[in-house]
């Protein structure tokens, strides 16, 4: 199928260097590992440690892949650029989802693959990749392990909490599509 963007003779700077989401995935899996493995081992804290390590583990997989196959040189055209974006979504949602939901403060996190988006990409799939981390954010304000907490306590954050960091993120959201829109 076509790229949409180049049958509306949009210019190829939209294309998206596959180097580039390559290196920002490994600079992800890195922080992700880190912030997994520190918690649960350097603070003490309990979380479902397997199940994060391999939702880590399909970014990386995913990067090896596209690494062996493709040349460090590649173009992605936009459709497959906003597929690599959308699965760094879902990836994080679903560490978050182990990890307490909204209530984690990487949450935040879900702004980075829709401003990529936003500063390389066509209004169009910014707005799909936004609508996306919309229908996460929204998911993971209601289903989600409960927040890891030292010494295996249940920590609490109050409901209207949750419901404005899901404001926050969901106006940065917006936020960003308008920007790409302009």
């Amino acid at each position: 199928m076509p790229d949409v963007t180049e049958s509306a003779g949009l210019s190829p700077a939209y294309h998206l260097r596959l180097d580039t989401l390559i290196r920002l995935r490994w600079l992800a899996v890195a922080g992700q590992t880190a912030a997994v493995v520190g918690v649960f081992f350097g603070l003490g804290v309990e979380l479902p440690l397997g199940f994060c390590l391999i939702a880590i583990l399909a970014s990386a997989a995913l990067n090896i892949f596209l690494r062996l196959v493709y040349p460090v040189t590649e173009r992605l055209e936009t459709r497959r650029a906003a597929m690599l974006l959308g699965f760094d979504i879902v990836q994080l949602a679903i560490l978050l989802a182990l990890t307490g939901g909204l209530e984690n403060p990487f949450a935040m996190l879900f702004l980075a693959p829709v401003l990529i988006s936003a500063t390389s990409l066509p209004p169009l799939p910014t707005t799909l990749l936004g609508f996306l981390a919309f229908v996460c954010v929204s998911l993971l304000a209601v289903f989600h392990l409960p927040l890891p907490w030292p010494g295996g306590e249940v920590f609490h954050v109050p409901e209207l909490y949750v419901a404005g960091v899901w404001f926050a993120i969901c106006l940065a959201l917006g936020f960003i599509g308008i920007y790409a829109w302009r």
